[in-house]
């Protein structure tokens, strides 16, 4: 069945060219959905502009106005969401394959449940006021959306 793609490299291009759009658009929307969470979860954590996720004020403003009790208390939560979320992760989830592999690998399959959970709580986590970076997750969404 695939015989007649070998021999045809303008089918070739448009089919490789429809999945990169595809892997584009997945990526893109995984990318603004993990930033709306973030700031959600933010707004939440730190109680500013709940009215609305993305707002006129910073992150920084919203943490300064918030007083010190629930900026303490917002890291504690943060420490027991990370501790048990990754916790969880790896008692239970499948083995992270991680960007570097997949792309080296093509045998190696990035498991879905488990990358989005990871990514999901590395988000979280960050909005809690983890120093650890966000810029993983959006690129193990698309690196997850380009792999199926």
């Amino acid at each position: 069945m695939n015989e007649g793609l070998a021999d045809d490299p303008p089918r070739l291009r448009a089919r490789l060219l429809i999945a990169v759009l595809l892997t584009g658009v997945a990526a893109g929307l995984g990318g603004m959905l993990l930033g709306m969470l973030l700031h959600a979860v933010q707004h939440l954590a730190y109680g500013y502009s709940l009215d609305r996720i993305v707002s006129h004020e910073s992150f920084l403003e919203g943490v300064e106005a918030a007083d010190g009790t629930r900026r303490l208390l917002v890291l504690i939560v943060c420490g027991c969401v990370a501790g048990t979320g990754w916790w969880l992760i790896y008692r239970y989830g499948r083995p992270l394959v991680s960007v570097t592999e997949a792309v080296q690998d093509p045998a190696a399959r990035m498991p879905a449940k488990t990358t989005l959970a990871h990514a999901t709580l590395q988000i979280v986590t960050v909005a809690l006021g983890s120093p650890l970076g966000r810029e993983v997750a959006p690129r193990e969404v698309g690196a997850l959306a380009a792999s199926r």
